[in-house]
């Protein structure tokens, strides 16, 4: 029956890494010559490229043809290659030829029509969500105010796996606040007030193993993140327990009247190449069981703390 046991643990511990995506390669080739094969096989629709981050295309139209595409929930950008004809998108109408370039939000109608000439057009589209909720879209606060969050958010985790039980995880999220040149003066500039450490709803760390990050012992829980520049200690990270900010009922641009929490030091250095959008990044020490990184990359700063992660072992 052990045997057995742990012939299953084997089996379901392959399975499971068997399924995870190994990652892109960071360069693909699509020559001229296998493109045209390509051509030669699909009469209107020919995908070229296919990546988490953006997709391109090959979209054609024969002269006089029907555009039957409905509406799409990326922004698409279509460059024409070839051929003459008119596009109506958000109620207005314009000739298009070679060498014309169209950007199309997404979900805005749209269509080709009146093809004179062969049309033959490259697509791309973004997989970037467009920002379109939070504060900045929605309307000035009143006593109930709705606030639609279609910004970015990004996440990052470590997760420990012995087949078939978990041993521990700890994961961040975060709103990806894009760099702004004010935020220089306060990583630069000690000033003693807290940022919330990313935009819109509060940037959460959630454990449910011991942890200790730049030399402070966090125990297992969920906790919201603040940044402060201290004058005495520099850069650090707060974190905070969200049961006193329940009771405040503080929101994250509030975070100047938060007090107390979880302090960490962070080490400062250039960040390469500059992060246009606030990025968290729990890293893994190949060398070393149990130890790792947290990396905060933000414009042309990169912010760390040192690791040390206790799992549950049997």
């Amino acid at each position: 029956m052990r045997l057995l046991a742990s012939l299953l643990a084997l089996t379901m511990t392959l399975d499971f890494a068997a399924s995870q995506n190994a990652p892109p390669p960071p360069v693909e080739w699509l020559t001229g010559k296998q493109r045209e094969a390509a051509l030669a096989k699909q009469s209107t629709w020919l995908p070229l490229l296919d990546r988490s981050t953006l997709s391109i295309g090959r979209y054609r139209l024969r002269a006089g043809g029907k555009d039957g595409q409905s509406p799409h929930d990326q922004d698409e950008v279509y460059f024409v290659v070839a051929g003459k004809g008119q596009f109506t998108a958000a109620g207005e109408t314009r000739d298009i030829s070679k060498g014309d370039l169209v950007f199309v939000a997404a979900k805005a109608t749209h269509r080709f029509h009146d093809v004179t000439e062969d049309l033959d057009l490259l697509v791309m589209f973004s997989s970037a969500v467009p920002i379109t909720g939070g504060m900045v879209a929605a309307p000035p606060p009143t006593e109930q105010t709705p606030f639609p969050e279609n910004s970015p958010r990004g996440a990052t985790r470590i997760f420990y796996w012995f087949g078939p039980d978990s041993a521990g995880q700890v994961a961040m999220q975060y709103g990806r606040a894009r760099w702004k040149q004010q935020y220089a003066q306060f990583l630069s500039k000690p000033s003693g007030q807290r940022w919330r450490c990313g935009e819109n709803f509060w940037t959460t760390l959630d454990t449910n193993m011991p942890l200790v990050i730049g030399g402070t012992k966090v125990p297992i829980g969920l906790y919201y993140v603040a940044m402060q520049n201290d004058k005495q200690r520099g850069l650090e990270l707060v974190l905070l327990d969200p049961q006193q900010i329940r009771k405040q009922r503080l929101d994250a641009y509030e975070v100047t009247k938060t007090t107390g929490g979880l302090i960490i030091p962070l080490k400062r250095s250039p960040a390469q190449p500059s992060a246009g959008r606030l990025s968290i990044e729990l890293t893994v020490t190949k060398k070393e069981r149990d130890r790792g990184t947290l990396e905060i990359s933000f414009g042309g700063n990169l912010l760390r703390a040192d690791v040390v992660m206790h799992p549950h072992r049997k």
